[in-house]
């Protein structure tokens, strides 16, 4: 494997996008998603990128099945829990850790009015991650749009069969 290829490797496990990979390992940017595309389908370059992932893995002590898990407490997350009895949202203390590792952000806005400030409301806000994107990335993991794939790869190969047909006719 030449060092550009080897640079894209090591660039697409950044954020495994393919594209921008291609665009810091040199590649022309007109053309870096459809040459990140051809690089992917190398057997050489998919299994030093698998080699990689596997490394890091290892490296991090990481498991699928943690990433999965994190996944799933994101996709099962109940803001009502955030709440208790009384409506009054609970310490975060109160809370268990598969909830508040789900939290992206907590705002906290204080807000005093009156002659002499004797008023005085706290709001706080708290996001949580993605419950969408928690739900496609273990969809994509756990396979449910490979038959999607399947039809469209396969579609894409008639219409290639139509436009050569087109163009010997021509």
């Amino acid at each position: 494997m030449n060092a550009k290829r080897q640079r894209f490797c090591e660039e697409y496990m950044k954020d495994l996008n393919g594209k921008e990979a291609a665009i810091r390992a040199g590649y022309a940017k007109k053309h870096a998603a459809f040459e990140a595309s051809k690089l992917l389908a190398i057997p050489e370059i998919s299994e030093y990128v698998t080699q990689l992932k596997k490394e890091t893995s290892k490296r991090n002590n990481i498991t699928v099945d943690e990433l999965i898990q994190d996944l799933a407490e994101i996709k099962n997350i109940n803001v009502a829990d955030l709440y208790d009895e009384n409506g009054l949202l609970k310490d975060l203390h109160q809370l268990p850790r598969e909830f508040t590792k789900c939290i992206n952000e907590i705002t906290e806005t204080k807000s005093i009015w009156g002659k002499e400030g004797e008023n005085e409301k706290t709001v706080r806000k708290v996001k949580f991650y993605s419950r969408l994107d928690a739900i496609e990335k273990l969809a994509k993991h756990l396979g449910f749009y490979e038959k999607d794939n399947k039809q469209q790869s396969e579609l894409k190969f008639k219409i290639e069969i139509v436009d050569a047909d087109k163009d010997e006719t021509e």
